[in-house]
């Protein structure tokens, strides 16, 4: 049986994916879903730092060969931070509703309207009981820096990888998905309206992406 790990958003948790597992698992998998940093009962920190939720990960991952990684928002990049760094450990990836941070100084960043630091510290206080309240901001923070060697990195990523996008309706900017797959050897993009948690708020077409490509033999 093949692993498959699902990784959650920021202010979210592992209970997301609940709904999918049976399905996953009908697909021949064996699924696991961590708590990332700062959330529910796994350790907290002081910044959140996004190499750390890679380090993490990697971390309990240790065992396992090579995985599939699915993930939204910040746990789509913390997967794609796993595949370019150990790129023969991953067999495919989706990624949902990826926040793409930018290449360089000139480069724009993931969201379409930057976000206030008194919106951030409000959004904080109200998801305080699911995770530490200043997680969002530091991630918030952190993405909006150039990240150049993760770029670099995404073109020598040779798993079949899944961008699903959320549409008009999501906060990030929608343009910077086929950026990214113009750039991995073997990557399609695929819009569902649903905006930035696709699997929440439209778990069925969610489902049949993700399946048609888990399902899907290269030749």
């Amino acid at each position: 049986m093949k692993d498959l790990v699902c990784l959650h958003a920021a202010t979210s948790g592992p209970a997301t994916w609940d709904r999918f597992v049976p399905e996953l698992e009908a697909l021949g998998y064996r699924v696991h879903t961590p708590t990332l940093l700062g959330h529910g009962r796994a350790p907290r920190q002081r910044p959140y730092l996004l190499d750390d939720f890679r380090d993490q990960i990697l971390a309990e991952l240790d065992g396992l060969d090579r995985v599939t990684l699915v993930g939204n928002s910040l746990g789509a990049f913390v997967a794609s931070s796993i595949a370019v760094q150990h790129p023969d450990r991953v067999e495919r990836l989706i990624l949902e509703e990826m926040p793409v941070p930018p290449r360089d100084a000139r480069d724009s960043g993931p969201m379409t309207k930057p976000t206030p630091a008194v919106l951030l510290r409000a959004m904080g206080l109200l998801t305080h009981r699911r995770c530490d309240p200043v997680l969002l901001r530091d991630v918030i923070t952190e993405l909006r820096r150039p990240r150049p060697s993760w770029w670099a990195g995404l073109a020598d990523l040779t798993a079949p990888t899944l961008l699903l996008a959320g549409g008009p309706k999501s906060h990030l900017d929608q343009s910077r998905f086929a950026l990214v797959a113009d750039v991995l050897p073997d990557a399609k993009v695929t819009t569902i309206e649903a905006g930035h948690r696709i699997h929440s708020h439209a778990p069925e077409q969610w489902l049949a992406s993700a399946r048609e490509f888990l399902a899907f033999k290269r030749t």
